[in-house]
């Protein structure tokens, strides 16, 4: 089978825009997130003018939900910031057996079996690593359709899908 090569850059609201898509795959994203709040931030107040202490916790909760959707952000804004390998275009080859991947940080060519699981949202592939690695290839490197399912072909044949939830 040939190798599929793609070049891609990932600027700061790229990446969190394929962040956010990973966490509302793997969880609840931001505006699941927001929802719950703001559910709670309504439910707690009526709860605390008929006299239920429970509104407090309610409104806990509305407080944690947006304290976890903003520290989330802040992280992997400060993460991106810091990871050499987003300061110059990636290159990455996908063949059969192995992803060969060139950037900043480096060369490397990686077996299938280095990476873990992958998942895939309408914008984006990820391929997940030991170590809590992650891979984020826009789908939009790829040339055309044709490469773009031969690439699906390869981590489907090598990788098992990563469990999707709530959404």
């Amino acid at each position: 089978m040939s190798t599929i090569s793609v070049t891609y850059s990932l600027s700061e609201n790229d990446f969190m825009h394929a962040a956010r898509a990973l966490w509302s795959y793997e969880a609840i994203g931001d505006t699941g997130n927001v929802i719950i709040a703001i559910v709670c931030a309504t439910v707690g107040p009526l709860l605390l003018i008929y006299g239920q202490q429970l509104g407090w916790l309610v409104l806990a909760i509305a407080v944690f939900f947006l304290g976890l959707t903003w520290a989330r952000n802040v992280i992997w804004r400060r993460s991106y910031r810091k990871m050499e390998k987003y300061t110059a275009p990636i290159t990455a080859a996908f063949s059969d057996t192995s992803v060969a991947v060139n950037s900043a940080q480096g060369s490397s060519d990686l077996p299938w079996s280095y990476f873990k699981t992958y998942a895939e949202t309408p914008d984006y592939f990820f391929l997940t690593a030991p170590k809590r690695g992650l891979s984020i290839i826009p789908k939009s490197a790829f040339a055309t359709e044709e490469t773009l399912d031969q690439t699906r072909a390869y981590m489907a044949a090598n990788l098992p899908r990563k469990k999707m939830r709530w959404t």
